[in-house]
């Protein structure tokens, strides 16, 4: 399937854009008032913190202020029979304010943990809404992935990174042992061993490592790779580490490829074929996964409200595709692309500005604020700027 503007000119993300968009606009309608009832909740409980403050501050002053008046008082009486009197009245004074200081703290103990777990139940629901859409939905991101696998299966973690906006996720695949086969098919490396029966010995050997386990894999969107293979004892490792045509093979620390008569058994090209077969096994075998983070200049970005700010960040790269659509195509009031298929039909897909600014600002001034930034509203000016391609 080949994805194409209306003037047959290729998309610059080879993904169906309208659909993107339209989980987009859905996304930013669920999550928006999710982040604006926090910000309410957070709100109404400053308030109530501040009041209470205040009332402990206002019994502080007052205790101190007694305490002064009445000694002076005594004081300027000159009777020393009335410090008994006086030291009396503090006492009693002193322990009504303590009793009502340690209810008024209380109070303040109970909003902040009720508030903390309602901000944790609220926080848990943006990421489930955000999950779906930000693993694959963000376009130009780079990203990393780290793999880890053991006789129970394979898990990790991606992390994605655009103008500032960072998401992670954590990772599960198979519930089996991810072995070199099973990741790149056949895999050999050459080795010293002694050969001989009288006489040992040392020669160059073949070994295949189709049946050594990965116990590690780190991949990222420019293509490179490092992976840690293991046999079943765990008493022989290697490393491949690179990306291109420029590759380092490890047989524990030691450097196989710089090794003059080693190095010339490597075939380079086959190693260049890894970075391909990685990423279809992660497309392939992916089965869960969940967000775990999201960050925004290296800030919690939903503890600290700011999810309004990253969907701003992915508006400004959908919204260079959406100006895009609309020079490209007849009727300028719609966003639309075509569809190819092999065999060269094509069909059409598209939405219309009005639906997507009707959708927008049913969210409020933050919606509005989104559709400009996309270009579906008339006021709305895109700014010229480049993207990375997906």
């Amino acid at each position: 399937m080949k994805y194409i503007y209306q003037d047959s000119t290729e998309l610059p993300v080879q993904r169906d854009f309208i659909e993107d968009l339209k989980s987009f606009i859905d996304i930013t309608a669920r999550v928006i008032p999710l982040e604006n009832s926090i910000i309410e909740i957070k709100c109404k409980n400053k308030e109530a913190l501040h009041e209470l403050n205040n009332r402990i501050t206002g019994m502080d002053i007052f205790e101190e202020k007694l305490s002064l008046l009445v000694k002076k008082l005594a004081k300027d009486l000159g009777t020393e029979d009335l410090m008994p009197c006086a030291d009396a009245i503090l006492i009693i004074c002193r322990e009504n304010f303590e009793r009502n200081r340690e209810i008024l703290e209380m109070e303040s103990r109970k909003i902040e943990s009720g508030a903390a777990q309602e901000y944790q139940k609220i926080e848990t629901k943006v990421l489930e809404v955000l999950t779906p859409f930000l693993i694959s939905g963000i376009y130009g991101a780079e990203k990393r992935f780290e793999l880890f696998s053991s006789i129970g299966g394979v898990s990790g973690e991606m992390e994605g990174s655009v103008s500032g906006l960072q998401y992670y996720y954590k990772l599960w695949f198979t519930e089996e042992p991810l072995t070199v086969e099973r990741l790149i098919g056949s895999l050999s490396l050459p080795g010293w061993t002694k050969t001989g029966i009288l006489r040992k010995e040392e020669k160059i050997k073949m070994q295949d490592l189709s049946e050594f386990l990965v116990s590690s894999l780190e991949y990222d969107s420019e293509k490179n790779v490092r992976i840690i293979l293991e046999n079943k004892k765990a008493n022989r490792k290697f490393r491949i580490e690179g990306g291109g045509f420029k590759y380092f093979v490890y047989e524990d620390e030691r450097e196989i490829t710089e090794d003059k008569e080693l190095g010339g058994y490597i075939d380079i090209e086959d190693l260049a074929k890894i970075p391909v077969k990685v990423q279809n096994y992660l497309r392939e075998n992916l089965r869960t996964y969940t967000l775990s983070k999201v960050l925004l200049d290296e800030e919690d970005a939903v503890s600290t409200n700011q999810i309004f700010d990253c969907l701003k960040v992915i508006a400004e790269q959908y919204g260079v595709i959406v100006h895009e659509c609309l020079a490209r195509g007849h009727n300028k009031e719609e966003i639309t692309i075509k569809m190819e298929e092999a065999d060269g039909t094509r069909t059409e897909k598209y939405i219309s500005k009005a639906e997507m600014y009707t959708r927008l600002s049913d969210v409020g001034s933050e919606g509005v604020e989104i559709a400009e930034i996309l270009g579906v509203d008339s006021r709305a000016q895109i700014k010229d700027s480049k993207y990375l391609i997906a």
